[in-house]
C-alpha cells in the first residue's frame, strides 16, 4: 500500500511538473501587452519614475532611450495594441503593487474607441501578461462578454492547438532575443510612410465618449490621484488624426480638467516638436524611428519643464536604462546603415564597434579592383590583386591577426557558433573556378554574382544588420 501511494504521489508531480513546463511553452507571446507586463515584473521595486500607459501609440511613439539618454528619465511603457481603457486600469493597478512613479503619462489615444469590447486577440495581449491575482480575474471579465468567460478563463483554452505556431522563443522566452533583456516597454518602427499633416486645430465641437470608455478613463486618472502621483494625459501625433477625433479629445480634454490634470495634445505642435510625416511617419497611427526621437525630445523637456521627474544618469542601480539606450541606439544605427544608397555614407558606418563584416569578392571582382581601392583600404582588405577571396573582419578586434581574416586560395572555411545564430565562410575552388559562400543559419547571403558582397552582423542585437551587394557589372551599384 504504501510503494503504491509513492508511485502515485510521484506521478502526479511528473504530471504537474510535464503540464507546467508544457503550458508555458504553448502560451501566447506577443511583445506588446504580454512581454512588457512580465517583465515589467522584474524590474526592481520603485525604479520606474515615469510610467506610461496606453496603446501602442504610446509604445512605438514614445522612445525611452531618448527619454533616458537626454534627460535621465527611467520610465517604463506598459500597454497593449488598440489598449481600451480598461486594461489601461487594471496595468496601472498592478503597476502600483511594485512601483510608486513620480509621474503617470496616460495616452488617451483610446478615448476614441466606441465599442463594448475589442476583438479576441487584444483580449488575450491585454490581459494574459498580467499574473494571477483578483485584478487579473476582473480584467478578463471586463474585458470579454459574460459568455464567454469560460473561453479565456483558464487561459489554455485560447493556446493549446500552437502546435504549428511554436518556435524558439516559445521554449527560450524572451531569452531568445536580446530586444528584451533591458526592454523597457518601447518598439521601435522602422518603416518610412510618407503622410501629410492634418489641421484639425480649429475644431472645438465636443462628441461624448462611450459610455465604458469614459468609466475607466475616470477612474484611472482617479487612481492616480488617489495614490497622490501626478498624472499627464497625452495624446501622441499621428498622421491618421481627423475631426471626428479631435471632438472626442475636447471632451477627454474638458475631463482632465475636472481632476485638475494636464492634458497634451502633441498633435497641436508638429512645428515645434519638427514633426514632418513626409519622412517621420511609419503609418497613418505611428511614428517612424525619426519621428518618435523628435516627439520624446520634445516629451522630455516637457515633463521635466512642468514635473519633479529625477535625473537617474550615473545611478549604478539604472543601468539597465543605459543598456536599454544602447540597444534602441544600435537598432537605429542598423536601420541608417540598411537606408544608404552612397557607398561613400556606407562605408562609414561599417566601422560601427558592435559590427562583425563577412566579405566576399565575387565572380570578375578581385582585390586590385581600381575603383573599389578607397573600400577595400578602409576594411584592410589586402591580398593579392589578381584575384577575389572572402574576408571577415571583427571591428572591436584589437590585433591585426584577431582583425582580419581572409582567404583567396585553396579551400577555406571557418564557422562562427554565436549566442543567437550560426555563421558560416567558405571558398570552394572548382577547376581553376572559386565560388564563394556566406551562410547565417542555413541561409546564403548573396546579392551579386560579379562584384562585393556583404553580410553586417550587429553584436547587440545578435541579427544580420544588413546584407548588399557592389554589383561591378552595374556601374558599381549598390543591390539590396
Amino acid at each position: 500500500m504504501k510503494n503504491t501511494l509513492v508511485r502515485i504521489t510521484c506521478f502526479l508531480l511528473i504530471l504537474i511538473l510535464v503540464l507546467c513546463y508544457a503550458d508555458k511553452v504553448f502560451k501566447v507571446k506577443y511583445g506588446d501587452g504580454i512581454y512588457d507586463m512580465t517583465t515589467f515584473y522584474k524590474l526592481d521595486d520603485n525604479t520606474v519614475d515615469v510610467l506610461i500607459l496606453g496603446s501602442s501609440h504610446a509604445f512605438e511613439n514614445i522612445n525611452t532611450g531618448t527619454l533616458w539618454e537626454e534627460y535621465g528619465i527611467s520610465s517604463y511603457i506598459l500597454g497593449g495594441s488598440i489598449q481600451p481603457l480598461w486594461n489601461t486600469y487594471y496595468y496601472l493597478k498592478e503597476a502600483l503593487k511594485t512601483q510608486t512613479p513620480e509621474l503617470i503619462v496616460l495616452e488617451g489615444y483610446c478615448t476614441i474607441q466606441n465599442q463594448e469590447f475589442i476583438d479576441d486577440s487584444r483580449i488575450i495581449k491585454n490581459t494574459y501578461g498580467l499574473k494571477w491575482s483578483p485584478d487579473k480575474l476582473a480584467a478578463i471579465k471586463i474585458s470579454a462578454p459574460e459568455e464567454r468567460w469560460h473561453e479565456f478563463i483558464p487561459e489554455y483554452i485560447q493556446y493549446h492547438t500552437r502546435y504549428t505556431e511554436l518556435s524558439k522563443p516559445d521554449f527560450c522566452g524572451e531569452k531568445a532575443n536580446p530586444l528584451y533583456y533591458d526592454w523597457k516597454g518601447f518598439g521601435c518602427n522602422m518603416t518610412t510612410t510618407p503622410l501629410e499633416a492634418k489641421d484639425v486645430s480649429g475644431v472645438t465641437a465636443r462628441t461624448p465618449l462611450y459610455e465604458k470608455v469614459e468609466t475607466y478613463y475616470r477612474k484611472t486618472i482617479e487612481l492616480a490621484k488617489e495614490r497622490d502621483i501626478p498624472v499627464i494625459v497625452l495624446i501622441s501625433p499621428y498622421a491618421g488624426i481627423s475631426e471626428g477625433h479631435k471632438a472626442l479629445y475636447n471632451t477627454a480634454s474638458d475631463i482632465a480638467a475636472e481632476y485638475n490634470v494636464d492634458f497634451l495634445d502633441a498633435n497641436s505642435y508638429l512645428h515645434e516638436i519638427g514633426i514632418d510625416y513626409a519622412g517621420d511617419a511609419a503609418d497613418t497611427s505611428h511614428l517612424n524611428y525619426r519621428g518618435n526621437q523628435k516627439f520624446s525630445h520634445f516629451l522630455g523637456n516637457y515633463l521635466k519643464n512642468h514635473y519633479e521627474i529625477s535625473d537617474r544618469r550615473g545611478d549604478p542601480a539604472f543601468q539597465s536604462w543605459q543598456r536599454n539606450c544602447d540597444y534602441i541606439a544600435q537598432q537605429i544605427r542598423n536601420q541608417e546603415l540598411r537606408e544608404s544608397q552612397e557607398l561613400s555614407g556606407i562605408t562609414d558606418r561599417l566601422s560601427d564597434q558592435n559590427y562583425l563584416l563577412f566579405i566576399s569578392l565575387d565572380g570578375n571582382c578581385t582585390a586590385g579592383d581600381e575603383r573599389l581601392q578607397p573600400f577595400y583600404a578602409s576594411l584592410g582588405i589586402v591580398g593579392d590583386s589578381a584575384y577575389g577571396g572572402i574576408y571577415y573582419r571583427d571591428n572591436a578586434a584589437s590585433g591585426t591577426e584577431d582583425l582580419l581574416w581572409y582567404s583567396q586560395f585553396g579551400a577555406a572555411e571557418k564557422y562562427w557558433d554565436l549566442t543567437a545564430h550560426d555563421l558560416c565562410m567558405k571558398r570552394i575552388p572548382d577547376a581553376g573556378v572559386y565560388t564563394n559562400h556566406i551562410t547565417v543559419d542555413n541561409t546564403e547571403y548573396k546579392k551579386t554574382e560579379n562584384g562585393v558582397n556583404v553580410v553586417v552582423y550587429d553584436l547587440v542585437t545578435q541579427s544580420v544588420a544588413d546584407s548588399f551587394g557592389i554589383d561591378t557589372g552595374k556601374d558599381y551599384a549598390i543591390v539590396r
